[in-house]
């Protein structure tokens, strides 16, 4: 077994020991750690790798950023599923995909900073110097989602690290985090994560 450091980090952790005898459920919510290892058992079931899949995360710094995951199945020598090797790098070192993320990184870049502010997608369009069609296309291409659920999902990212954190009433998260109120902030939490607000932060309690 091996974790690099960017991924203990990300985990509170400080050696690969304290990662052994652990899953998922360890260490998130167990709705999310359920879709974890639901794409891990993919994997080990179908033999076949899983490349390229888009993930917008805390980097060890703190910084919400657009990863690439990929996950290999390990076999041993009579050709059976033993484990799974998974890689995760910053979407931006990626040769394949570095020219049209470079496109849209000043858009991606302005909502991660100012997720708390009020934002549109035509003036995140007119950022980039393209139609708002242009620009829902080619962001939806790239990243799989449509610009304004990437909004929400950055707030909510925000939101989770907060609840995991602070003890800020769940409407003062909602402020901090650009929604309009405590009724939309636990309904779009809830959509992303498949959990309330109040369920995550227990968690981590």
């Amino acid at each position: 077994m091996a974790v690099n450091r960017s991924s203990l980090d990300r985990h509170g952790l400080t050696s690969e020991s304290e990662i052994i005898g652990k899953t998922d459920f360890d260490f998130h919510p167990p709705s999310m750690a359920a879709a974890y290892v639901d794409e891990d058992q993919r994997v080990m079931e179908s033999g076949e790798p899983l490349p390229e899949q888009r993930w917008l995360v805390y980097d060890s710094v703190g910084t919400q950023r657009w990863f690439l995951s990929t996950k290999h199945p390990l076999f041993d020598r009579s050709g059976e599923v033993i484990g799974i090797a998974g890689l995760m790098r910053p979407l931006a070192n990626s040769p394949f995909l570095h020219a049209e993320y470079s496109t849209l990184k000043l858009a991606v870049d302005w909502v991660l900073e100012h997720y708390q502010e009020k934002l549109k997608v035509p003036d995140l369009a007119k950022m980039v110097s393209l139609s708002v069609s242009q620009f829902e296309r080619k962001f939806k291409a790239q990243f799989e989602m449509s610009p304004t659920r990437f909004i929400i999902l950055a707030r909510v990212n925000a939101a989770r690290a907060i609840l995991a954190q602070h003890a800020h009433s769940l409407g003062d998260v909602a402020q901090r985090c650009g929604f309009y109120d405590q009724s939309q902030f636990s309904r779009m939490f809830k959509r992303e994560t498949g959990i309330t607000p109040k369920e995550y932060r227990n968690f981590f309690r």
